[in-house]
């Protein structure tokens, strides 16, 4: 496997599937449509009202290449669709959008992924393996710095599905857009359809990965044009991010080097009034991965419908929460510490329920507790 490394052209054309299917959406449930989720998302906003044009650093330098998978179910490795948009000198020249064979032992499609984005496993039937689709991923990438919104989940499925395909992990440093966002703008979610908006940018087609991958790369321009820094490099430095690394040996995450999530909050007090009719009434919620929204924010939440909010994995523990896109039951599809300690008192016949952060986010819309009702689909 070569790295992604080597010479990238500029003035790549811009490729899409015209083909490509509506996917099937959640109706008439939650949707990144409804009138309570619209309250979430400012106005949209330009580069020219958050600056002076004439004190903007240049751009022309800012390179990356910005990428997003689909998966066929809950498996991270199961990836059935990759996407990449090429930015050279802060200006997406090229957009991709491939469909994936998903390795074997990985290609069963489950129906919550089929809806989140309209692919079948008939569709990708006749479509070149993983393995090849990295090949060309590969070329496209041309040695430029990955970023992925939430790159913990794309970077993990891209290891993951390198392992089943017996295929070499490729080299490259990446950066995660969630994590920007995080540093340099204030909302109460960090969605992408959410982030796109507020950078005045048009997200596309939810869960499209070539749309999502061209809606990172352009909300992670719109960052750098209101940080006034001209490269990725600067964009990282300024918002005191580590990039991550992956290689055929081994891989580091991309993180805040500000500390981890867990510092800083504050751990609230279970609402002694809860309704006790509440699902998460008497749980004790633990969470593990990435959120898009703040974790603060679901710790309180979840202690205003009557749960004890913990930060560790325990005895006591009955529910896990799990981030970073997760969409399945079973915490060994999740490579954390604290999915590993659930896994292990769940063998040995403690009761632990699994809950996405989607799962989480209906049963805080359904208690009213966020005073607005986010969107299902993430």
């Amino acid at each position: 496997m070569r790295p992604l490394g080597g010479p990238a052209t500029r003035g790549l054309p811009v490729i899409y599937r015209d083909t490509w299917p509506d996917p099937v959406r959640h109706e008439p449930a939650l949707s990144v449509e409804a009138p309570e989720v619209a309250a979430l998302v400012p106005a949209p906003r330009t580069s020219v009202e958050d600056a002076a044009a004439s004190t903007l650093v240049p751009l022309e330098a800012l390179d990356f290449v910005a990428i997003d998978v689909e998966t066929a179910n809950a498996h991270r490795g199961s990836i059935c669709a990759i996407g990449a948009a090429v930015v050279r000198g802060g200006v997406v020249v090229s957009t991709h959008s491939w469909l994936v064979r998903p390795p074997a032992g990985l290609d069963a499609f489950d129906r919550i992924n089929v809806r989140l984005h309209g692919i079948t496993a008939d569709m990708v039937a006749d479509q070149p393996s993983f393995a090849e689709r990295l090949d060309q991923l590969v070329e496209v990438a041309g040695g430029l710095t990955l970023v992925a919104h939430n790159a913990a989940f794309d970077i993990g499925a891209l290891r993951e599905a390198c392992l089943v395909a017996d295929k070499e992990w490729p080299t490259a440093d990446y950066a995660c857009s969630l994590i920007l966002a995080r540093r340099a703008l204030d909302l109460i979610s960090y969605r992408l359809p959410i982030v796109a908006a507020e950078c005045g940018v048009d997200a596309g087609r939810h869960h499209e990965a070539g749309a999502d991958a061209r809606a990172c790369a352009q909300v992670v321009i719109e960052i750098a044009r209101r940080r006034n820094v001209g490269t990725l490099a600067e964009l990282l430095t300024d918002l005191h991010v580590l990039a991550g690394r992956l290689d055929a040996a081994a891989w580091r995450g991309c993180h805040s080097t500000l500390g981890s999530a867990g510092i800083g909050l504050i751990r609230p007090e279970t609402a002694v009034d809860a309704d006790p009719e509440h699902p998460l009434y008497g749980h004790v919620l633990v969470f593990t991965g990435a959120l898009s929204i703040r974790r603060q924010d679901a710790w309180d939440a979840a202690a205003r419908c009557g749960a004890v909010v913990e930060k560790t994995v325990t005895k006591r523990t009955t529910m896990l929460v799990v981030g970073d896109g997760f969409t399945g039951s079973d915490p060994a599809d999740f490579t954390t510490g604290k999915a590993a300690k659930a896994v292990q008192l769940r063998d040995n016949g403690q009761r632990i329920e699994v809950l996405t952060e989607a799962d989480l986010v209906q049963l805080l819309a359904d208690a009213q507790t966020f005073g607005v009702r986010e969107a299902v689909v993430v």
